[in-house]
């Protein structure tokens, strides 16, 4: 299993990654503070109750997950790139648990357990060495649209096409066209973490019997929803069924079950713009019976530890909320 390093074993490749991000991404806003590099829209920032109740299947009853627990939780939902929630694009995720006990990563948040996730299963990136030639061919492109993520670079690299790149981009339009309201979307991990000693994927599953919100912003979706009642998601494992299913294959469907292992509610609560401006989210707030495994994993650490530093998430604290 990947040891928990401090930085990057990729160093190169990471540190190519930071000065695109740098670059391209983190642009200062208006008052010239920076954003976050990704998902800097923020949709809503929520309070909620993950409850675990552990498997019983005892490979499974790993970490957080062996026992019976409450944790309070925080909930961000965000866009991925675009500026205009109007426009296709990826949806995310992040939950931070507080009051967790165990053992955590090096350099995690005592006491807390992130985990940051998206509407779809499967990055637009297979390992390490795709990632660079991703953002290479966007590098420059100042003003996020969707035009910049067709450029011929990132689509048809060398004269090949990235079919994987081109099947993201249908599945967040096909997303987009179904209107689906935030709280009724499935949201991935897209990346495999430790489950003990094995591994796993893990997705958030809205509840079957949810009634889409439609009209008005992603915000105002919530609003109204949260006047039926609380909102549920079904938290959920997928436990790796041996080696063929690759660590370092971003792409590639892992094809064994989901488990249900814990349950996240939010109850009825008000919306507030901006109220996760200052907050920090990353996979590597872990316990480390479930570090992030493989390649893009390892670059994440160092490009949301990165994100986070430059715009003075960590100096006001924010990573502890």
């Amino acid at each position: 299993m990947p040891s928990d390093a401090p930085r990057c074993p990729l160093d190169a490749t990471g540190d190519e990654l930071v000065t695109i991000f740098r670059r391209t991404f983190q642009l200062p806003r208006p008052d010239g503070s920076l954003p976050r590099t990704f998902h800097e829209l923020e949709h809503a920032c929520l309070d909620g109750v993950f409850t675990v109740t552990p498997p019983a299947d005892p490979a499974l009853a790993q970490g957080l997950f062996a026992r019976p627990g409450r944790y309070p939780a925080l909930v961000r939902f965000s866009g991925g790139l675009l500026p205009d929630e109007r426009l296709p694009d990826a949806r995310g995720m992040a939950i931070a648990l507080s009051d967790v006990e165990g053992e955590v990563c090096e350099g995690a948040v005592p006491g807390r357990q992130d985990f940051v996730m998206v509407d779809q299963p499967t990055p637009p990136m297979r390992d390490a060495a795709d990632a660079l030639v991703l953002f290479r061919a966007i590098d420059g492109h100042l003003k996020p649209t969707l035009a910049r993520m067709l450029l011929p670079g990132a689509v048809m690299p060398r004269g090949r096409p990235r079919l994987h790149y081109l099947q993201m981009m249908a599945d967040t339009l096909r997303n987009h066209l179904k209107g689906r309201d935030l709280a009724g979307r499935t949201y991935h991990s897209v990346a495999p973490f430790a489950l003990g000693q094995g591994a796993m994927k893990f997705q958030c599953r809205p509840d079957a019997a949810w009634r889409n919100v439609r009209g008005g912003s992603f915000a105002e979706r919530l609003r109204k929803a949260f006047a039926r009642g609380p909102i549920g998601f079904d938290f959920l494992i997928q436990p790796r069924q041996g080696e063929h299913e690759l660590l370092d294959d971003g792409i590639a469907r892992w094809t064994g079950p989901f488990t249900a292992v814990a349950r996240l509610e939010l109850p009825p609560q008000p919306v507030v713009a901006d109220r996760g401006r200052d907050t920090a989210f990353t996979p590597w707030n872990a316990l480390a019976a479930h570090r992030p495994l493989g390649e893009l994993n390892r670059l994440r650490r160092v490009t949301y530890a990165e994100s986070a530093a430059r715009r003075g998430a960590a100096r006001r604290g924010a990573s502890q909320t």
